[in-house]
This record gives C-alpha cells, sequence and structure tokens, in this order.
C-alpha cells in the first residue's frame, strides 16, 4: 500500500511539473528539459518497481528505494520554479514531504 501511495506521489509531482513551468523561464529547473531530465529517473523507478515487485527481497527493495530517493532528488530543484502559484508550491511541497516520508517507511 506505501508503495502504491509513492507512485501517485510521483505522479502528482509530473503532474505539478507539467502545469506549472513554462518554456520560457529562464530559471534553470523551469527549463524546457526538465521532463526528459526527469525521465530517465522515472523509468529507473519502474524498472525497480517491476523487479522488486517480481522478485520480493532486500536487494530489489533496495534499488527500488534508491531509485526513487534518487528522483526525489533529481526533483527537488523544480519546486524553485517562478511560475509556480503560493497554492501549488504549497501542494508541491506537502507531496514532497508525503513521498519522502512513505519512502522512508519502506522497510527491506
Amino acid at each position: 500500500m506505501k508503495l502504491n501511495k509513492l507512485f501517485i506521489l510521483i505522479g502528482l509531482f509530473i503532474f505539478l511539473g507539467l502545469g506549472s513551468c513554462s518554456k520560457k523561464d529562464t530559471v534553470t529547473p523551469c527549463s524546457a528539459s526538465w521532463a526528459s531530465a526527469l525521465q530517465s529517473k522515472a523509468t529507473a523507478i519502474s524498472t525497480a518497481a517491476q523487479a522488486y515487485f517480481t522478485n520480493q527481497n532486500s536487494t530489489t527493495c533496495n534499488a527500488y528505494k534508491n531509485a526513487c530517493q534518487a528522483y526525489i532528488d533529481a526533483l527537488r530543484p523544480y519546486g524553485n520554479c517562478t511560475t509556480l502559484t503560493v497554492q501549488q508550491r504549497s501542494d508541491w511541497q506537502a507531496a514532497l514531504t508525503d513521498a519522502e516520508e512513505s519512502l522512508a517507511s519502506i522497510i527491506c
């Protein structure tokens, strides 16, 4: 159940990012290439999740947790996007905090 919550939060991050930053922003975290920059991290999560669900052991669990942490770390700078409204920034931060708490609660 905690893994599903993490997937939902990751989806929320992507949704907020797509709707919040425009191509004309000059701040690096809001550049047009942010989606491709995070795509490899999202793919790594998907691959690690499939491996974990197929073969649940400490190695695949830790690989999944590491992939999720790498995604969260890569996502963190996008909270500084200048086009985020106060509400969007608050929602983004709450989702990030929830994701970090969910990830910390996964025990391998």
